[in-house]
């Protein structure tokens, strides 16, 4: 083998090594998920389903509406079309097959609406809340 070959060989080696050290990364940490379009990841542990979700800005009128099934034992995640300007709180609204209506908060605080929130629901209401978002 001459010496191009072998720098050539280094150079492919060396992009794959990087190629999986950065996917390991992303998958190991949530550090990514921070900079994505914010979304809500609904997991409907009750006995009934989620007729329908309602989210917007807290305290402001821009509202998203998911008006599909969340069936028990399933989850979902929704991308809701919100905008912002400047900083706040964005809350979660839904109605189970009972017709009983909860409220709570998917994002605390806010300024760029990206990151994830996991929520977590069952016959008692919201069990968990993750945040995670800016």
């Amino acid at each position: 083998m001459n010496k191009k070959m072998g720098c050539i060989l280094i150079g492919v080696l060396s992009l794959v090594l990087v190629v999986f050290v950065f996917d390991f990364v992303r998958k190991n940490t949530d550090n990514f998920g921070y900079f994505q379009r914010f979304s809500v990841t609904i997991n409907n542990e009750s006995d009934y389903d989620i007729v329908s979700v309602e989210m917007g800005i807290v305290s402001g009128t821009e509202k998203d509406y998911f008006s599909g099934k969340i069936k028990s034992g399933e989850s979902l995640r929704i991308k809701p079309e919100l905008s912002l300007a400047g900083e706040g709180a964005v809350y979660l609204k839904y109605t189970d097959g009972r017709g009983v209506i909860e409220e709570t908060i998917a994002c605390g605080y806010t300024e760029s609406l990206s990151g994830k929130t996991r929520i977590t629901i069952d016959n008692d209401g919201v069990t968990e809340n993750e945040q995670k978002c800016l």
